[in-house]
């Protein structure tokens, strides 16, 4: 008896240390993966830098808007406070200003591509800073003192930037195109004088270390509701609203710049077997396998998705029909070899495999996306239908019963 209390409590132990480690391996994770979605962008799914860029969008809209109303309005103090020659020029150079915003506000409403965001984004930040270049060069003369207003801006530009939720490498191209101009004005007025220089540069410092603060806080804080509301928990996979989204921008792409696009449709052969069998854990378990396999298996740009259940939806975009037909055979051969242990750590446990009925179709120039997903889901069924363990295609966009059949074990390419 004294044996097996002992025995018992080294596994009770044993079991304590592997939950502390899996709980370190976790949080660690976390970690590592969001500062690298704070630093840099290139981890970003596409639904979600749409959704980044349509929030900037807006916000840039409004920021545009209000200064080159407020702009020109500002004149009066000038003309208060100034001669009026000086005066005069300012006002040639706020108009300038409140013109350009005008026309970036306009660009913003007419384009919504995210080259068109970043270029617009970019001349948001970047016409201020000349003017502030220009406004100083004007008063950079014994006769005029600088007013604190015009001194103060390229600390207030740089406070705009955390309005938007922006990478911290985004945002420091940002401030380094900001400082420039300032920096070239005052290394101009140097006058073996380096006590401003440096006094300004370390202000503008502080200054963009709040900006980049209040810019990661909104991109952490964007992310963290983005993938409550879209991400599937378990499988970290888009859910079926936001595919639908993917596939209309696909869809428009498709119509505007002849770009195919096919989809795939894989369904788990006699899932419910398994979860009546093992326990949902263990289909658990099967799900993020096997959606793992599609994340290796498939391009960065291919949104894959889970569509309910079992069901898991795949665009690809620029991907013809005989080229997705192909990707297919090679995600249900890498998905029947894959082995799903029963047990983690433990050799000796049983191991189950999967297989998977799939759907293959493409977008058929001038029809609706939901005709298409209806056409892959009669695809998938007819899999189901007549076997499992398939994939069927369709060559024409009425072909539904007389489908071609390729059971999995035959070589993809002699099936085209």
């Amino acid at each position: 008896m004294s044996d097996y209390n002992e025995t018992l409590s080294q596994v009770n132990d044993q079991r304590k240390k592997n939950i502390k480690k899996q709980q370190k391996n976790l949080y660690t994770s976390l970690i590592s993966s969001t500062l690298n979605d704070v630093l840099f962008s290139r981890s970003h799914s596409n639904d979600f830098t749409q959704t980044r860029y349509k929030y900037i969008r807006i916000r840039l809209q409004l920021m545009c808007l209000f200064f080159a109303i407020s702009v020109p309005l500002f004149a009066f103090f000038d003309y208060t406070a100034l001669p009026v020659v000086q005066a005069d020029f300012l006002l040639k150079a706020r108009m300038s200003l409140s013109i350009s915003l005008f026309i970036l506000v306009y660009i913003i409403h007419r384009h919504v591509s995210l080259l068109a965001t970043r270029v617009t984004f970019l001349l948001a930040f970047l016409l201020p800073s000349l003017f502030y270049l220009i406004s100083m060069e004007s008063f950079n003369t014994d006769a005029l003192t600088t007013p604190l207003t015009f001194k103060m801006m390229p600390y207030l530009i740089i406070s705009m930037l955390g309005l938007f939720p922006l990478t911290i490498c985004s945002g420091l191209l940002m401030i380094i195109i900001v400082f420039l101009p300032a920096a070239l004005f005052e290394l101009d007025t140097l006058n073996q004088n380096y006590y401003p220089l440096l006094n300004k540069t370390w202000l503008f410092i502080l200054f963009s270390g709040i900006s980049l603060w209040l810019q990661a806080g909104q991109l952490s804080m964007l992310m963290k509701l983005y993938r409550e509301s879209t991400i599937d928990p378990l499988t970290g996979l888009i859910n079926r609203r936001v595919l639908l989204r993917q596939a209309r921008i696909a869809q428009k792409n498709a119509t505007q710049y002849s770009q195919p696009f096919s989809v795939m449709m894989f369904d788990l052969d006699r899932f419910k077997r398994i979860n009546d069998n093992y326990g949902h854990a263990i289909g658990d378990k099967v799900l993020v396998s096997i959606s793992g396999i599609m994340k290796e298996e498939l391009r960065s740009a291919d949104t894959i998705a889970r569509y309910g259940g079992e069901e898991f939806v795949v665009i690809l975009p620029d991907v013809c029909l005989a080229h997705a037909i192909v990707i297919a055979e090679r995600i249900a051969n890498t998905i029947r070899r894959q082995e799903v242990s029963l047990e983690d750590n433990n050799a000796a446990a049983e191991i189950i495999h999967v297989t998977s009925s799939i759907g293959v179709t493409q977008y058929m120039k001038g029809e609706d996306i939901e005709q298409t997903l209806k056409r892959v889901d009669n695809l998938l069924y007819h899999a189901k239908e007549s076997g499992r363990d398939k994939v069927i295609y369709t060559l024409e966009e009425h072909q539904t019963e007389d489908s071609t059949l390729i059971p999995q074990h035959q070589n993809a390419d002699m099936a085209l």
